[in-house]
């Protein structure tokens, strides 16, 4: 077997082997490989999906392109540019518009499930840190692990926080600045009622928040990573900055 190199993240450490992604297999995994096939036949860019090895990590097919490695260290200024944000944007509604034909098997478990309605599979996790850029554009959405059954505005909710750059402990930008990418990235959707975005945020930050402290404190590793990390601590201050700068934020949009 060709030598392993670690891809890095959080929750599923990745390493590549030869034009292959292996990663750790959960009750999830079923559902989420059923995902990405009806993807590939649909034509939507994601990892292939290839089984699993002798060690019980999924096979994905490697994708070229320039990844981070996960949020423990800092995302590249290009990355967060505004075509990239645009760009974000415009894939997550493609990605929402091919998926809401997807049927998941009845058995699917998921292992992120938002309190909400259940129109489509969300990714859960779309952010700079998830995303594959190739020739200089955002070429394919990384890490499934999270997809579970939300809403569009579930998942726009949480792509907004991460790609606007609205966590508190961010200094990439002002809250002015801030304010006109959340613009920009609605524009790039195509979301017509913005009224319900900002609570949408404060809603999944909180939601989040919790769902990361329980699984800390069953045992898994990952989240325990994530706890070791502050991130349950700073999702209550990006919460606390979402309501200081609501009206701010509002009326850019």
């Amino acid at each position: 077997m060709d030598a392993e190199t670690s891809l890095g993240g959080n929750l599923n450490a990745a390493v590549r082997v030869g034009d292959t992604v292996r990663r750790q297999a959960g009750p999830w995994t079923p559902a989420v490989h059923a995902l990405l096939g009806y993807l590939e036949a649909a034509g939507f860019e994601a990892p292939r999906v290839l089984g699993t090895d002798e060690r019980g990590r999924e096979v994905l097919r490697f994708i070229a392109g320039e990844a981070h490695s996960g949020t423990a260290e800092p995302v590249p200024d290009r990355i967060v540019a505004e075509d990239h944000l645009v760009e974000a944007a415009r894939l997550l509604r493609r990605y929402h518009d091919v998926v809401v034909g997807f049927e998941p098997p009845p058995d699917a478990i998921w292992r992120l499930t938002a309190p909400t309605a259940h129109e489509l599979i969300c990714h859960n996790d779309w952010s700079p840190w998830n995303a594959l850029v190739r020739d200089g554009r955002l070429a394919a959405m990384l890490d499934w692990d999270l997809a579970g059954p939300g809403t569009r505005l579930w998942d726009l909710a949480n792509a907004a926080y991460c790609w606007v750059s609205l966590i508190s402990a961010a200094r990439l930008f002002t809250v002015g600045e801030r304010a006109r990418r959340l613009r920009l990235f609605c524009d790039g959707y195509g979301l017509e009622d913005r009224a319900k975005i900002i609570p949408a945020m404060r809603l999944r930050i909180l939601h989040v928040a919790r769902f990361v402290t329980e699984r800390a404190r069953a045992g898994d590793p990952g989240f325990l990573k994530l706890v070791a990390m502050g991130v349950p601590a700073g999702m209550a201050a990006d919460a606390a900055f979402l309501e200081e700068y609501r009206s701010t934020l509002e009326r850019a949009l």
